[in-house]
């Protein structure tokens, strides 16, 4: 499909979320406003994401059981944060580990997340509806989790942009 697709830009442009759990360990959404009409028939070639999350939250991981999900998603509609989930598009999990005894972690944000290397300089996907999502597992208080994204919007035919929407209604 991406080999017809017209390019409508020639530059990245990006987009940034935020959401914050409702309350601990709960799987929490926010849409990402991506002010793209469902009538204008174009796709974003995803390139980049950047996942965010502050000291503070990273410090609420204590114990070995303790984790954190962060997510990029097309839907809102699923009940748990996973790879096997065909809505989630990017996931990483964090979990508890022992940090040296001057408190040095290997953590650095923002977590880069590349697609440039894959075929067509990214993942194909439909602008809108997109998510980012949070959930924590055994943690005493509610994480906040930021990403920023980079993308180049394709300009589909009707044809194509069909097929790109019934792809996601399918899969979500």
């Amino acid at each position: 499909m991406a080999d017809k697709m017209a390019s409508k830009d020639n530059f990245a442009n990006k987009f940034y979320g935020k959401v914050v759990e409702s309350a601990a360990n709960t799987l929490t959404f926010a849409e990402i406003k991506t002010n793209v009409s469902i009538f204008e028939k174009a796709a974003w070639v995803l390139h980049r994401l950047e996942f965010y999350l502050s000291p503070t939250d990273l410090a609420k991981l204590l114990g070995g059981g303790d984790s954190l999900k962060m997510a990029f998603t097309m839907t809102d509609k699923i009940t748990s944060l996973g790879l096997d989930s065909a809505g989630v598009i990017d996931m990483l999990e964090l979990q508890h580990h022992n940090l040296t005894s001057v408190g040095f972690s290997d953590i650095q944000f923002p977590v880069i997340r590349d697609f440039t290397g894959l075929p067509g300089g990214g993942i194909i996907i439909a602008p809108r509806p997109l998510f980012v999502a949070a959930q924590g597992v055994s943690l005493a208080t509610a994480i906040t989790i930021e990403v920023r994204g980079y993308f180049t919007m394709m300009a589909l035919s009707a044809d194509q942009y069909l097929d790109l929407v019934d792809f996601y209604r399918i899969v979500s």
